[in-house]
């Protein structure tokens, strides 16, 4: 069930950072930028003041979306071939598991290096505007981001496991004879392939605390689903000189997965909340655990583990119809996990009968890294309050005449919690319209949890905008090189208005 719920959600949206930069809208996401691009229901969590601006195209007073998409999957440690193999992987929930050589390639691959993955999916989007009253939309969408930087210890822990260079001593079964007797051999870090077959726990003679193996170390990620209710509208202004628009939103905000781990070397800060349809075993410890959740999953969707409310405001200028000046604070809340909530102790790491990770695909493998038979030691709780990923923008553009505008983007975290940028992100994009049917979009992005990216996008228009359908990527580089790709693709096809 836990695979094909991933598989099928993660299919639909064929998207920590970039679904912050544009969200599901793929008429932004070949841009570079949205903070004074993004219109209609597609501003909502970008900035609401921008639902006040009318509609550029006549009679049109309502704009209607349904399945809008995105993802993004990034690696500086992967070729695009292992990046295209681990995203088949998330989407069929199976693939060739690692051989012992490609368990320690990749414990050294992953050692300092940073994987990223975002999938975005706008389930439903609808906005109204009127030019008295302003402009009110409301929005569902789903956000899943996962980020990770290992130290080298770590790297080695989580993907040797039992095998791992921490552990000097290894218990062995000697299957040379009848009996298959077992016996505590050395780990001299030269295990061949068919020897490692054979352990089945690493133990450690001098321990050591998991805040120290864990040093330099980061792994955060989260599921949450949007119920987002915005409005916007001009607050001064003369049509043909200066407009001052505001407006505000109101989020709901469902929690379906939370993971938060970190280490400087001293403290380790590690917390898990799953929905049960992922299936995690936590062993004993949901025993006393005051918030276990002991009853299946009750749908096809994934139960959700924790609640809480969000705030967005926004502002922006439009200078002689032609210059528009924007801001936003999006974000502005928390979530409060109260379902299968733990948090990690900072014990002695003794001995793991762990086997480690076999794929790239962490994401489908939550349950070796938090459940029972993981690598770290679990305390519940009742709940866990975190705050949400709060984001300042700010953005301007020009707008040349009816076929060409430009703009910028600049993106900064105000606080550090699963799915916030790790640094700024700025961004630089042009709209182009040929024709009237057409519309082009292109720029670059650099910053954030991602290196330099060229995104480009194209979109249909028929009927004086009464449908749009388009697709567009993150980043054109991937298909021209091999080394740190980022693979990314955007598309909807159920744009209306009328």
């Amino acid at each position: 069930m836990k695979n094909f719920l991933f598989a099928s959600f993660v299919f639909l949206t064929i998207q920590t950072g970039y679904t912050q930069m544009e969200s599901s809208s793929f008429t932004s996401t070949g841009r570079g930028g949205a903070t004074t691009f993004a219109t209609d229901y597609q501003a909502i969590g970008i900035n609401p003041a921008n639902l006040g601006w009318e509609y550029k195209f006549d009679g049109k007073k309502v704009a209607f979306g349904l399945t809008e998409m995105a993802y993004s999957l990034h690696s500086e440690a992967l070729s695009k071939d292992d990046l295209r193999n681990s995203f088949r992987e998330m989407i069929n929930g199976n693939g060739d598991k690692f051989t012992y050589n490609e368990k320690i390639e990749a414990a050294e691959n992953f050692a300092q290096t940073g994987l990223a993955f975002n999938a975005d999916f706008g389930s439903f989007g609808i906005a109204y505007m009127d030019e008295k009253l302003g402009g009110i939309g409301f929005r569902i969408n789903d956000k899943i981001q996962f980020y990770s930087m290992l130290g080298p210890t770590a790297s080695d822990l989580f993907f040797k496991g039992r095998t791992s260079n921490y552990f000097d001593l290894l218990t062995y079964v000697d299957t040379t004879g009848l009996t298959n007797d077992t016996t505590i051999i050395a780990n001299n870090g030269n295990l061949s392939a068919d020897s490692a077959g054979n352990v089945i726990s690493g133990q450690a003679s001098i321990p050591l605390n998991f805040s120290e193996l864990f040093a330099n170390s980061q792994i955060s990620m989260s599921w949450t689903r949007e119920y987002n209710l915005s409005y916007g509208r001009k607050l001064v202004g003369l049509d043909s000189t200066f407009m001052l628009y505001g407006g505000v939103g109101v989020k709901f905000v469902q929690g379906l997965a939370l993971l938060d781990m970190e280490s400087d070397g001293n403290t380790l800060t590690a917390f898990s909340a799953a929905s049960p349809v992922f299936g995690i075993d936590y062993g004993t410890a949901a025993n006393t655990n005051p918030s276990a959740i002991t009853t299946p999953n009750n749908g096809f969707m994934p139960d959700p583990v924790g609640k809480g409310w969000g705030f967005d405001i926004g502002f922006n200028a439009v200078i002689k119809n032609k210059l528009k000046i924007g801001f936003s604070v999006t974000n502005i809340g928390s979530i409060t996990w109260d379902g299968n909530v733990y948090s990690a102790k900072d014990t002695l790491l003794f001995d793991t009968e762990n086997e480690g990770l076999n794929s790239y695909n962490v994401v489908n493998q939550l349950g070796d890294l938090v459940g029972d038979e993981g690598v770290f030691s679990w305390n519940g709780l009742a709940s866990k309050k975190v705050n949400l990923p709060t984001m300042f923008r700010a953005g301007a553009s020009l707008r040349f005449n009816d076929k060409i505008e430009l703009g910028c983007d600049l993106l900064l975290p105000t606080n550090t919690v699963p799915g916030s940028l790790e640094g700024a992100m700025f961004g630089f994009g042009a709209d182009i319209t040929p024709v009237r049917w057409l519309n082009l979009s292109g720029g670059f992005v650099t910053g954030g949890n991602y290196d330099f990216q060229i995104p480009l996008g194209i979109t249909l228009i028929s009927k004086n905008g009464s449908y749009e359908m388009g697709v567009a990527s993150r980043d054109a580089i991937t298909f021209f090189t091999q080394n740190g790709p980022t693979l990314s693709l955007s598309m909807g096809f159920m744009r209306f208005r009328f």
